[in-house]
């Protein structure tokens, strides 16, 4: 069964942890990661943003909500997609967060005066891709952190901020000739919640009050937008119901996802939930005979290799695994998370006893060059150092293991980092890159 497993936010953010802190869990996939970059970069380029600036995160919660925290950082609820049935609607209240972005409410805001940033955030975060080492039911790559203080951070902006965040977001829609529609239906459901106990309301509403003035304003300006009968691209929607799809496989107990598509087991949404049901119910089987369906419909769909290879990884068939991760990199080579799951399934194919010495060797300096490669395209994914860890211990490179390690650990900010740093250190060529950054750990605050 799929754990839900916590991201804890510290205090190293920089942000006050309130009196009701709660973990947040954050989930990691590079096919919803890749659909919210799509539907948020060029609002962010309208914005005059730089989109590679602006961390993106996924908040494993049911309910509808988005925020924005921790300097350019936005935060989208599972609910928010999950309910959204179309891209229009996420994108709507994407135009609202960019626009407390570009309008400069986070930098004024009184939780985020202090210092923060995205590497720090990005620090806590333990990026394995699809794999979680020792944690292999971890299915859809949910990520754990090592802090040990917990923080919720729905910043509650003044009307001001909402309405000018409202301005911005009809502007940002209009410039990229996307439709109004979604974020009016997101406004007029929650219209009204303020009346509502703090405890009776939406997250949403919490973070973005809305009184009935406030959206008739937004409707009156909205409906005056060229674009306000778009329609979202075909191609688009598809790939948002695949990942609503896949989002209820790996969230959802089985039971309920087997409940869900009992009606229609034909569509390819129903055969990506049922694939992950069965999976995650032991059924080996029936798993890979509807991604094989999916593959054999959509064969350069690089999420779909990338299931199967999970699904083999999971159930202890790593060599099998192995082809479907190749092809799902060969379709798309720059997904870190796709190189980390390649690697980790070389690796522990690797490792099994009855291997031989020069195959060992191979699949060890194979998965060394494509952690490496994960690393120069997600720096700071500490999951792929803890892997190349794993890499260089089972190629008897002692002093680059515990190099690893210390990077592993500094970006947990778990004093251990210093420890192994000057185990490396003893084995390390001075000139090296490593030997300096392992200087560099044990040096730090």
């Amino acid at each position: 069964m799929l754990p839900r497993l916590l991201i804890l936010f510290a205090v190293l953010f920089g942000v006050s942890v309130p009196t009701q802190a709660a973990a947040i869990a954050l989930i990691r996939d590079g096919e919803t990661e890749a659909l919210l970059k799509d539907y948020t970069y060029p609002l962010l380029a309208a914005a005059g943003l730089n989109p590679k600036q602006v961390g993106l995160f996924i908040v494993d919660d049911p309910n509808i909500n988005a925020f924005v925290t921790g300097g350019q950082n936005i935060f989208f609820h599972t609910g928010l997609i999950l309910q959204a049935e179309t891209p229009n609607t996420v994108i709507g209240v994407t135009a609202h967060e960019t626009g407390h972005i570009s309008a400069g409410h986070i930098v004024r805001g009184s939780l985020a005066r202090k210092q923060s940033g995205r590497a720090a955030l990005v620090a806590t975060i333990l990026g394995f891709g699809t794999m979680l080492a020792g944690a292999p039911q971890a299915g859809i790559a949910l990520i754990t952190g090592g802090q040990q203080v917990a923080l919720r951070t729905y910043l509650v902006y003044n009307r001001g901020q909402e309405a000018g965040a409202d301005v911005v977001a009809l502007q940002l829609l209009q410039a990229t000739r996307q439709s109004p529609a979604g974020i009016i239906s997101v406004m007029e459901n929650f219209a009204g919640q303020e009346v509502l106990s703090e405890t009776s309301q939406d997250p949403y509403v919490r973070a973005h009050p809305m009184p009935r003035h406030r959206v008739s304003a937004y409707i009156e300006g909205a409906q005056k937008s060229p674009y306000f009968n778009a329609k979202d691209d075909p191609a688009l929607q598809f790939r948002h119901d695949m990942v609503r799809a896949k989002l209820h496989g790996f969230i959802d107990s089985p039971t309920s996802t087997f409940r869900r598509y009992a009606r229609d087991k034909s569509s390819p949404m129903a055969q990506y939930a049922l694939a992950i049901a069965y999976h995650r119910s032991a059924k080996l089987d029936d798993a890979i005979r509807l991604i094989d369906s999916l593959i054999e419909q959509y064969p350069r769909n690089p999420w779909f290799h990338e299931l199967k290879g999970q699904i083999y990884y999971e159930n202890g068939k790593a060599q099998k695994g192995i082809a479907p991760y190749k092809k799902a990199v060969a379709l798309r080579g720059r997904e870190p998370l796709l190189l980390i799951g390649l690697a980790t399934c070389q690796l522990s194919l690797a490792a099994q006893e009855n291997m031989d010495e020069a195959t060992q060797a191979q699949l060890n300096q194979e998965a060394e060059t494509i952690l490496r490669r994960a690393l120069r395209l997600d720096p700071y994914n500490n999951a792929a150092y803890f892997q190349l860890s794993k890499t260089y211990g089972q190629l008897g490179k002692t002093a680059y293991a515990q190099w690893a390690l210390a990077e592993y650990y500094a970006l947990l900010g778990n004093p251990a980092a210093k420890r192994h740093a000057k185990i490396a250190l003893q084995g390390l060529e001075k000139s090296s890159t490593e030997y300096l950054r392992a200087s560099d750990i044990i040096e730090g605050e």
